[in-house]
């Protein structure tokens, strides 16, 4: 949101900071990956404000994936990071799965046949997907019709793809925290640095747990460790 303005009663510029801060104040991220609707409204400012918070505070390479409340044209015009990274023996690939002004998840062939052919392109032994829609259901009807739709068969093209292993994927949305598998393989939720949506609710809820963060360790044998942590 633009700076003084609040949304469902909290300050998401102030959470952000606060959440940045503390993570810092734990150990220093070799990446940061933000899993989308990195802004509800305001326009370019407000994107390139998120990009100066994160920049005050932190020098890590920055992956940005938009979400159903962002608009791809704004972000691009603020110049935000939007391409995979790479980090050792691992790849962390961006998955666009939004639309603009759309709630759900929209990947098409094209963006299918894309992601396969940059997957593919990979030098590296493990990767990581990371997008903004859920590649599982979790429990909520209200979220769960605009998850992406048949990701088996997207995990499974994955899978047998050409270039690294797919090791996992970590994603957004949900605002909360989610933790499932597909094929041995980690699937990822992450909470919101704003609020959060109270687990297993059949229409729209908040839950009363603070902003928070997930840290990922990627270690060299393709395994993938995580934690989620809290706002104190």
């Amino acid at each position: 949101m633009p700076q003084g303005e609040l949304l469902l009663d909290t300050d998401t510029d102030a959470t952000l900071q606060q959440v940045v801060q503390q993570a810092l104040s734990e150990k220093s991220p070799s990446a940061i990956i933000a899993t989308g609707d990195l802004v509800h409204g305001g326009g370019t400012p407000v994107y390139r404000r998120f990009l100066s918070i994160i920049a005050e505070h932190c020098n890590a390479p920055l992956l940005c994936l938009p979400g159903n409340h962002d608009l791809a044209a704004e972000m691009r015009e603020a110049e935000l990071p939007m391409q995979s990274l790479t980090l050792g023996t691992w790849s962390v690939v961006g998955l666009d799965s939004h639309e603009d002004d759309v709630p759900k998840a929209n990947i098409d062939a094209a963006k299918r046949d894309a992601l396969l052919r940059h997957w593919s392109e990979q030098t590296v032994r493990f990767a990581l997907l990371a997008t903004h829609h859920p590649l599982l259901s979790i429990g909520s009807p209200w979220l769960d019709k605009d998850r992406i739709a048949d990701p088996e068969s997207l995990m499974d093209a994955l899978i047998a793809a050409s270039g690294p292993q797919f090791a996992g994927a970590v994603f957004g949305h949900a605002h909360q925290v989610v933790q499932g598998h597909y094929c041995h393989r980690p699937l990822l939720g992450t909470p919101s640095t704003a609020f959060q949506f109270l687990p297993r609710s059949e229409k729209f809820s908040t839950d009363q747990r603070p902003p928070g963060y997930r840290w990922l360790t990627l270690d060299d044998d393709g395994h993938i460790h995580s934690q989620v942590r809290w706002l104190n």
